[in-house]
């Protein structure tokens, strides 16, 4: 088994995720899946299609993927995870795998029900839809704050602002934008 895995979202949640300074299990409500939702990574570091981000933001260049580098010890193989949850039936498991058929491998899946600390992350890599290279990012990285519920992180000369709202299933959504030095954001 790897000794790392990895976790990928976007630089429209990345602020957040610095500002609390914890990756946070989710809450899938697409789909009727029970309590908890997970914390989700996959052994693969290319990524997973089934994975959070924008994919329409990511092509235009308003937001960057990002990659968390966590350590292998700090989850569960799927569905091992959630054995000690019995509000997760076997159907339950059957239908998320096969609706991630074709995009995604559960054997590559890990999740734990618990939040992960900074203190545990391994690393944070970023990269465009241009350049498909992974660029490291500092751990020590502070949000920059634009306002109450505007805040945006700098990877280079560019700063990716993000803004939440309520969006549908009463899942957030993020308003994007990018700006870069001397100009507006």
């Amino acid at each position: 088994m790897s000794s790392l895995v990895y976790h990928f979202t976007d630089t429209g949640r990345l602020p957040w995720i610095l500002l609390d300074g914890v990756l946070k299990p989710g809450r899938n409500r697409i789909g009727g899946y029970p309590d908890p939702d997970f914390l989700w990574a996959t052994t693969s570091s290319a990524g997973d299609r089934t994975a959070s981000g924008s994919a329409e933001g990511f092509r235009s260049g308003l937001t960057r993927l990002v990659r968390f580098t966590l350590r292998a010890d700090d989850f569960n193989s799927w569905p091992k995870a959630v054995e000690p949850f019995p509000a997760w039936t076997t159907e339950q498991v059957s239908r998320l795998e096969a609706a991630a058929r074709g995009k995604s491998r559960p054997q590559d899946w890990r999740c734990r029900a618990e939040a992960l600390p900074a203190e545990a992350w391994v690393g944070i890599d970023t990269r465009s839809y241009t350049d498909p290279i992974w660029r490291s990012l500092d751990l020590t990285v502070e949000p920059a704050v634009f306002g109450p519920d505007t805040i945006g992180v700098w990877i280079g000369e560019k700063v990716y602002v993000s803004t939440p709202f309520d969006g549908p299933d009463g899942l957030t959504g993020y308003r994007v934008r990018v700006g870069a030095r001397g100009g507006a954001a």
